[in-house]
């Protein structure tokens, strides 16, 4: 197999435990975990960047759990189907990028998460985006439910989204119970964007394009 040029594959990282698919995908062949590097034209929508990122992490709170209707205005949707959980400016390599965990609902199943922990590397003319996908396959809800016991009761979704109080958060999707549910996807989720972080590698022909700017 040839070897991919920096143009398609800007970003390398530690891939241990996992197969290469094709082209820039990689998976776990124990479970549904999906690793996808996408590399194209399109610039990040957004008013802000990382050198705004209190104000982009609640803008792309608001995007996750906003619905459109037919007023004038969105209007917070109580059960979204996704969820911003974390955003952050993080370095890779030396170069700056955003970091993101998103949780979204299993399409066309009536139970069951998938959680999307992504890497944006975005330049002048281009953006890079890694991407872990981990799906909750198995038995789904196991982790809310212990949580909300070991919490004392309460109902799911409740407010106190780290990023607005106003938005719904699961309270057990707070990193502080990922050591006690390992092989969760949402922990395996974060333990991936660890290693990428300690690992990843930035070809420097991609550090060398001029930087993305919103103005």
């Amino acid at each position: 197999m040839a070897q991919a040029t920096w143009e398609a594959q800007p970003i390398t990282f530690d891939t241990t435990g996992l197969e290469h698919l094709d082209g820039t995908r990689w998976f776990d062949p124990e479970n549904r975990d999906v690793v996808v590097l996408n590399v194209g034209e399109a610039l990040p929508r957004t008013t802000h960047w990382l050198y705004e990122i209190e104000v982009l992490r609640r803008e792309l709170a608001h995007t996750h759990a906003v619905r459109p209707v037919g007023g004038p205005a969105p209007a917070l949707d109580p059960h979204p189907t996704a969820r911003l959980l974390e955003a952050d400016a993080v370095v890779l390599d030396g170069c700056l990028a955003l970091y993101t965990l998103v949780a979204e609902k299993l399409p066309k199943a009536p139970t069951g998460r998938l959680f999307r922990a992504s890497f944006v590397l975005a330049k002048a003319d281009r953006t890079a985006v890694l991407t872990g996908q981990f799906e909750e396959w198995e038995i789904s809800g196991m982790r809310e439910s212990l949580v909300r016991f070991q919490m004392g009761g309460g109902g799911p979704e409740a407010g106190g989204h780290p990023y607005d109080p106003e938005l719904p958060y699961e309270a057990s999707d707070d990193p502080a119970w990922d050591e006690q549910f390992p092989r969760h996807p949402l922990s395996k989720a974060r333990a991936w964007a660890r290693t990428v972080r300690e690992s990843a590698v930035v070809a420097r022909e991609f550090k060398a394009l001029r930087p993305f700017r919103t103005r």
